[in-house]
């Protein structure tokens, strides 16, 4: 590992004096739209995060480009966005770029998570954008649940604080979340452990639906969700904003500040964020679990409130042979856990105590800290980006221990400890061999270490190490027709450390031990590949297809758990036995887009060989305070499914839209549907924006949105159907000015109707507890400038 890390040091600092010796050029040109109207676009070289602001008669310059290639996006409110690749070699380039109109910026946007970095029409995958504004539009708390509104996307929720998405009905580790390049790592495997992310802290996401282990690995059999930075400030600049939400349902105050600047091209960004809150409301006063009626007090969940803090700092330079980056951020979460999750829910554990804003035990302090590299070299006309990583997390689960069956231990009130600490490395390097052809060649790598700390169990010490190379190359057969082809060789090796547990009797322990897990060792090899293609037909069409078979190798979670998980209300049990799955996919996309209407539609199949997932077993556990037993097993199955979303530009500033979804999948052994499977969902919406132009309210907008959730019956051997459900929401939002300062107001409301109703993903439906009732959001921003 330190040889590795060597040679990128060396790399690193060698690549940019061979390209200082380059004589810089210029790129200069003209943007206007269909018309000839001059356009004051943005344009931004995404290679060295560099920007520039055309004039008013759309012209614009940028100098100090070293010979290389180089991907342009131009961007302006109403126009579609475009990406030209330059090729500069000794003299200055001149362009005329054409902008035509589109009421649907964000379809256009490039795409960043695309190995090449290029415009929308060159990837064979369906792929979704979006940007600050959509997530503080629809930002209620964490970052999983302001994903919800695109088609293909629903979450798991732990009431209102915790939830982690879903991606065509797949979530934990065949999801994975790239935060600035690396791979999240926070025990994602359970439903009750949040993302450990700060929305305040994402400028921009693309969703990626369907495999995309070929570039990203393993864990990204079902999609990968990519956090990317925003773009960096102009020379001279030092700016920010301050936003302060709330947030009726619990009583949720936040406040996020944040600052950057750019001086001689050093370049920062910090932000501080934090968050409190009391228990959640819902539309209930009680609720039947085990034959018992159980009290609600006040329809507020006893201990399920809760405190957040983050802060993250970037700081890094933007040069002429590239730019590199160091950030450092770390998130830390206090809450409490629903007092009916451990043990068996009584009336005199859910009685009231003083306040809702107590947190109790059982608890659960979650910290994650991480430290990322991020640095692009120019190398010829060639790009190497490397992004090394160092990730902690720990997450502590507090409890009493007689409400597990024991008396005092050396823990004393630590339950359950899992720290985890991962060191990730990345490697791509992209050639651009002509107009034609572009080539990858990447490299991943990560070893990860867990320990176990606690009176209980649920995971045993391990460490585990993954490396993986890849090669992916992507041809212009015809200016409309792009093809893509590459292939991947992984390799694994888990070491999972034997764990015996204490006996107790009556509260004492026995002196005897219980194996909970073996000592396993897992070495595991694998070689995949994907193809696809993008057909532009006419102007407006555009058809995706995209073949892959993809791996996943299994978790050590899912290798050698054995123990009750709380917050799922559930023993799950391992198996050391599972074997890699292995995924044979395909994703088809049509879009049909003009100025004023966007029609799209994504269909997907996949057959998994050996498909491992949780599944209810039907039995009660023998441990003190468990419920049923959950194992992990492995079968042959199909998923299939799609999206369809529809957007209409009725009159200038009203939109209309209407996006749904189904997942429909089959267990080809047991004859059955798997368990935790979406519903058939449908969202419609109206958009409309006024032209107010005053002081007190400039860009006002108003939405109203209508959820419908269909019946979930389709459920495994023991888990039990959901009924369907409505919900409305509906908003507002303006700019003020006073003075010379803009106040950005925002005014939401979730769930409208108070509606009674059963998430099937959530893990409280278990508990036969609603989700959280009415909740009504106010947003205010203040953006200002220092300089």
């Amino acid at each position: 590992m330190s040889r590795f890390l060597a040679t990128l040091l060396a790399t690193i600092l060698l690549l940019p004096l061979i390209s200082a010796m380059l004589v810089a050029q210029t790129v200069r040109g003209t943007i206007t739209g269909e018309g000839g109207e001059p356009l004051m676009a943005h344009i931004h070289i995404h290679e060295l995060g560099k920007s520039a602001l055309a004039d008013l008669e759309g012209n614009f310059s940028i100098s100090g480009l070293r010979s290389g290639t180089y991907h342009l996006h131009f961007t302006h409110m109403g126009y579609k966005a475009q990406t030209l690749t330059v090729r500069i070699l000794e003299e200055d380039i001149s362009l005329e770029v054409t902008m035509p109109e589109s009421a649907f910026t964000l379809q256009a946007l490039t795409v960043e998570a695309n190995p090449f970095k290029n415009g929308p029409i060159e990837q064979s995958q369906t792929i979704d954008v979006i940007d600050r504004n959509f997530i503080e539009r629809n930002n209620t708390g964490t970052f999983a649940n302001a994903l919800e509104k695109l088609p293909g996307i629903s979450t798991i929720n732990t009431g209102v604080g915790i939830s982690k998405p879903v991606i065509r009905g797949m979530s934990f580790n065949r999801i994975m979340i790239n935060d600035r390049g690396i791979k999240q790592e926070g025990q994602q495997w359970g439903a009750d452990h949040g993302l450990e992310i700060d929305p305040f802290d994402v400028d921009r996401v693309e969703i990626i639906k369907g495999p995309a282990s070929l570039v990203y690995g393993s864990d990204g059999m079902a999609g990968v969700i990519n956090i990317a930075p925003g773009a960096t400030p102009d020379p001279g600049t030092l700016n920010g904003h301050l936003i302060s939400t709330y947030r009726s349902n619990n009583h949720m105050f936040g406040h996020s500040g944040m600052l950057e600047g750019n001086h001689n091209d050093f370049i920062f960004k910090a932000r501080f964020t934090a968050q409190d809150y009391e228990n959640y409301r819902v539309p209930a006063s009680q609720f039947t679990y085990a034959g018992f009626v159980l009290p609600i007090f006040e329809n507020r969940l006893k201990n399920t409130a809760g405190s957040e803090r983050h802060f993250s700092f970037s700081g890094g330079v933007r040069k002429d042979w590239g730019k590199s980056t160091i950030t450092i951020s770390r998130f830390s979460q206090d809450a409490g856990i629903f007092t009916g999750a451990v043990g068996i829910p009584n009336s005199y554990s859910l009685r009231h105590d003083n306040g809702h804003g107590i947190v109790d035990f059982p608890r659960q302090d979650n910290t994650h800290l991480k430290v990322i590299s991020n640095t692009t070299v120019q190398h010829k006309n060639n790009w190497l980006e490397i992004d090394l990583a160092y990730q902690a997390n720990r997450r502590r689960e507090e409890s009493l221990p007689h409400a597990h069956g024991i008396g005092p231990t050396p823990e004393g009130n630590l339950a359950l400890g899992l720290f985890l600490d991962v060191i990730t490395g990345n490697v791509r390097y992209n050639t651009r061999i002509n107009g034609k052809h572009q080539t990858i060649v990447g490299f991943q790598s990560q070893h990860m270490q867990n320990r176990h700390a606690g009176f209980e169990f649920l995971l045993p010490n391990f460490q585990s190490t993954q490396a993986g190379t890849y090669y992916f190359h992507e041809y212009r057969w015809k200016k409309n027709l792009i093809v893509n082809a590459g292939v991947r060789v992984d390799a694994a090796v888990h070491r999972i450390r034997e764990h015996r547990q204490p006996i107790y009797e009556r509260l004492r322990p026995t002196g005897e031990y219980e194996q909970r897990n073996p000592e396993i060792n897992r070495t595991f090899f694998n070689v995949s590949g994907s193809s696809g293609l993008s057909w532009v037909l006419g102007d407006d069409h555009n058809l995706k297809l995209n073949l892959g078979s993809s791996f996943r190798m299994p978790t050590p979670i899912e290798l050698a758990t054995n123990g009750v998980h709380h917050g799922n209300f559930r023993h799950e049990v391992g198996n050391p036995a599972l074997n890699p799955e292995r995924s044979y996919q395909a994703d088809l996309n049509y879009t049909y887009s003009t100025k004023r209407f966007l029609f799209g539609i994504s269909p997907f199949w996949g057959y998994y060989d050996g498909y491992i997932y949780l599944s209810p077993s039907g039995r009660f556990s023998t441990i003190p305070g468990a419920s049923t037993v959950w194992n992990y097993r492995q079968n042959n199955a199909v998923f299939t499914g799609g999206e369809v979303k529809t957007e209409w530009v009725l009159f200038s500033g009203f939109s209309l839209s209407v996006a749904g979804e189904y997942v429909y999948n089959f267990n080809l052994d047991t004859r059955l549907p798997l368990p935790l499977t979406p519903p058939l969902s449908v969202l419609t919406g109206f958009h409309y924006t006024l032209p107010l132009t005053s002081q007190a309210f400039r860009d006002f907008y108003t939405f109203v949105e209508y959820r419908h959730a269909a019946d979930q019956n389709r459920t495994d051997r023991n888990e039990r159907s959901t009924a369907g459900y409505d919900l409305v929401e509906a908003g507002f939002g303006w700019e003020s000015r006073i003075g010379q300062q803009s106040v950005l107001v925002q005014v939401s409301g979730q769930n409208l109707t108070n509606s009674f109703y059963f998430n099937h993903l959530s893990r409280y439906r278990l508990l036969n507890l609603p989700e959280q009732g009415r909740n009504i959001s106010l947003s205010i921003k203040i953006p200002f400038r220092l300089r």
